[in-house]
């Protein structure tokens, strides 16, 4: 059987990663940045030592800009190919600007200068590179060399040798020795193997078991069998990975027809939105949505994504549409068309719509809420008589709903506008009583209420025993302020000899790394972090290890499970799921900018977990999740070399990001709540916020913040601060690694 050329160009390029996604996995020294930047002036200079030029050299590699490495190495006489201390740098240089060949040669040059898993690691890059320029048979070589020095992954690069073998019974037989972690990669070259011996529904059946669908599905079209493919295509639709979607897509729009059915549309629909395809999604919909057929599902969906787009009135027919069918869909789209209506103007209208799907509804887990937000519209409207009775009806039918809560929380609030301080204890007490979601912050203000009613001692007692019982949340946090209590104290412990399954995992993840396999390295972390039974102190042994390598959200994660055991009361977790990597940089900028070192650190864990590479939404994006136009406003205010890329780099996303807090901090009097407001929602909101009667009194005024999500987010980092100074002191030695 002759394959078609298309299908073997497709599983040719499935079997090799993108090059550029290789640096992720290679050493990228944190104050790579600052490092360029100060040789770069060295270099100026003139007549710099060796050492700073390849200083120089490995700083510009780890910022990406291979060209200005190899520049430096050839303007400051470095570059020669016989001195073993240039030789890898010139071929990550090579490596870098898709001169495989010749990195290849460099690399296997450099492995010769060097013994043990040093000579494994260059010889794994030097076949990949090899690989890459597309000679097999010196890909195969370097790879069975790179076997022999680094026995611990020897199956991941049994995988790669695989890939570059002619004999199907020789890769076969290598793809046996490949880790679980593997096997979905190896799947595909299972399937290349049966595809070219003539076995397409093997072929396909290898795709789908590697859960690479769209390949399988293109597979399946290009032999022929559409109804195969398109089969697969949809099912590839549901991928969490966005570039497998966009692959489905493309199939499935190619052969997209005026028969297609409801179902069939609004798939494609939602994957356009997924996709940020609003405008694609909403035409779709549209269409769905007006077939005789469409469910109370596609007529829901088909609602959300004319609001998607602005079409307000469109979406409410919709939903009309979704409520006439009924059932749990139909409950839905009865609450979003009830919200609509106040977009268009007709709020009375909404507010009696919500009452009313409530009503019909009283199960519903948006119950609840629709009563609140009624009730909260009259209170703003100063309908107080009818705010307080919608308050007190979401109390009385669902008391311990979180908007119970808030309910509670509110009639508290306007008893004391009215100076009922009585009133508001009951409403306080009550909410503490049922142990509803918000107990902590009734206990917290009802002590405020103590003590402004001149009670200090039970002031003093609330809030003492609120700083005990909740001694990492916010409220348990400023309840020990406000009383004077000492911080939490988590001793400092030296650091455990890991469990020898946890050492194994590790060992394979730095063999990875220094080779530079980036996908097998991300594999081995995934599935690590997924093995749900672990014990709970490997567990943290885990966590702590891949914290070091950087891989720090997985290890909070982690110790998030270990604490299901173990407690938060175990220093070993607390600082698991509040570490601090970077601290050196950290405390550096806060240094040279005059901020406090913990808030920065506590900004940093929650803007992104202290990863690089995090990037939100809205676009902002590495360790203090910059936007890049305010980067590049930053950047230019400080008279520094600028460009977007930088922000997934940390010292310059952290010396950029620090430079910004500390002018908020400057243009707000260094008032702490009010510059981290502004970080989160800008500085016109606040300066709204600022005329509140509440805006002197701290506490206050962030239960004040009408922006629920800065509202969460002036919580987590103050708490963060005082968690960060507990767990952190100034004298802390650093953990002694006895691996």
């Amino acid at each position: 059987m002759r394959i078609p050329h298309l299908v073997l160009v497709a599983l040719a390029a499935l079997a090799v990663p993108a090059a550029t996604s290789l640096r992720s996995a290679r050493d990228d020294p944190g104050a790579a940045w600052h490092e360029a930047v100060r040789l770069r002036a060295v270099l100026e200079a003139g007549a710099p030592e060796r050492g700073d030029v390849l200083a120089a050299v490995r700083a510009e590699l780890a910022l990406g800009r291979p060209e200005r490495a190899r520049a430096i190495l050839l303007e400051h006489g470095g570059a020669s190919a016989s001195d073993p201390g240039t030789l890898p740098l010139l071929a990550e240089a090579a490596y870098e600007t898709d001169d495989y060949e010749v990195a290849g040669a460099l690399f296997s040059r450099a492995a010769a200068h060097v013994t043990g898993a040093d000579r494994g690691a260059l010889t794994a890059r030097a076949a990949d590179a090899y690989e890459r320029a597309g000679l097999r048979d010196s890909a195969r070589f370097y790879y069975q060399a790179a076997r022999r020095e680094l026995r611990p992954i020897g199956g991941w690069l049994a995988l790669r040798e695989a890939r570059v073998t002619d004999d199907p019974a020789q890769a076969f037989g290598l793809l046996r020795e490949v880790p679980p972690e593997a096997a979905p990669e190896a799947a595909r070259i299972r399937a290349g193997l049966f595809l070219a011996a003539g076995d397409t529904l093997r072929a396909i059946e290898s795709l789908v078991t590697a859960e690479a669908t769209p390949e399988a599905a293109s597979l399946a079209f290009a032999l022929g069998d559409s109804t195969a493919g398109r089969r697969l295509a949809y099912e590839a639709l549901r991928s969490s990975d966005t570039s497998e979607v966009r692959a489905a897509l493309e199939m499935i729009e190619a052969g997209l027809d005026a028969s297609a059915g409801p179902e069939d549309l609004i798939a494609v629909a939602e994957a356009h939105r997924r996709l940020r395809g609003r405008a694609e999604a909403a035409a779709l919909a549209r269409r769905a949505g007006g077939s005789p057929h469409a469910s109370a599902r596609v007529a829901r969906l088909w609602g959300d994504m004319e609001v998607d787009v602005g079409e307000v009135r469109n979406g409410i027919k919709a939903y009309e549409r979704a409520a006439e069918l009924g059932g749990r869909e139909g409950a839905l789209a009865e609450y979003k068309r009830a919200r609509q209506l106040s977009r268009l103007g007709r709020v009375s209208e909404g507010s009696r719509a919500l009452l009313a799907f409530a009503a019909a509804h009283p199960d519903h887990t948006l119950a609840p809420q629709a009563v609140y937000l009624v009730a909260e519209r009259d209170r703003r409207a100063g309908r107080h008589g009818t705010a307080d009775s919608l308050f007190r009806e979401v109390g009385l039918r669902w008391p311990t709903h979180e908007y119970a809560g808030r309910s509670r929380l509110a009639l508290a609030a306007r008893s004391l506008a009215r100076r009922d301080s009585a009133e508001a204890v009951a409403w306080y007490e009550e909410e503490a009583a049922v142990r509803g979601p918000r107990r902590y912050a009734a206990r917290f203000l009802l002590a405020q209420v103590h003590q402004g009613s001149g009670d200090s001692a039970a002031a003093h007692e609330l809030w003492t025993a609120l700083g005990s019982e909740d001694s990492l949340g916010y409220y348990g946090t400023m309840a020990r302020v406000q009383v004077g209590m000492p911080r939490p104290r988590f001793e400092p412990h030296p650091r455990p000899v890991a469990a020898l399954a946890v050492r194994v995992v590790l060992e394979r993840i730095d063999l990875l790394q220094a080779a530079g396999m980036a996908w097998e390295v991300e594999a081995v972390v995934r599935s690590s972090v997924a093995l749900e039974d672990r014990p709970a102190q490997e567990t943290l042994d885990l966590a702590e290890g891949l914290i070091e390598r950087g891989w720090v959200s997985h290890g909070i994660r982690l110790g998030w499970r270990a604490a299901r055991t173990l407690t938060l009361n175990d220093p070993r977790v607390v600082r698991a799921i509040f570490p601090w990597p970077e601290r050196v940089l950290i405390e550096r900028e806060a240094t040279e900018y005059g901020v406090d070192p913990y808030l920065l650190a506590a900004l940093i864990r929650q803007e992104s977990s202290f990863m690089p590479d995090a990037t939100s939404r809205a676009g902002a994006r590495g360790l203090m999740q910059l936007m890049p136009s305010t980067a590049r406003g930053v950047a230019r205010r400080l008279g520094i070399e600028w460009s977007d890329d930088l922000l997934g780099v940390r010292d310059a996303n952290l010396h950029v990001g620090t430079a910004h807090l500390a002018a908020l901090l400057d243009g707000y009097d260094q008032d702490i709540v009010l510059a981290l407001a502004a970080y989160n929602a800008g500085g016109r909101p606040v300066a709204r916020w600022r005329r509140y009667p509440e805006a002197d009194d701290p506490f206050r005024f962030v239960e004040r913040v009408p922006y629920e999500e800065t509202q969460g987010y002036l919580k987590t980092v103050l708490r963060n601060i005082e968690l960060y100074r507990a767990l952190h002191p100034p004298d802390e030695p650093a953990p002694v690694d006895q691996n």
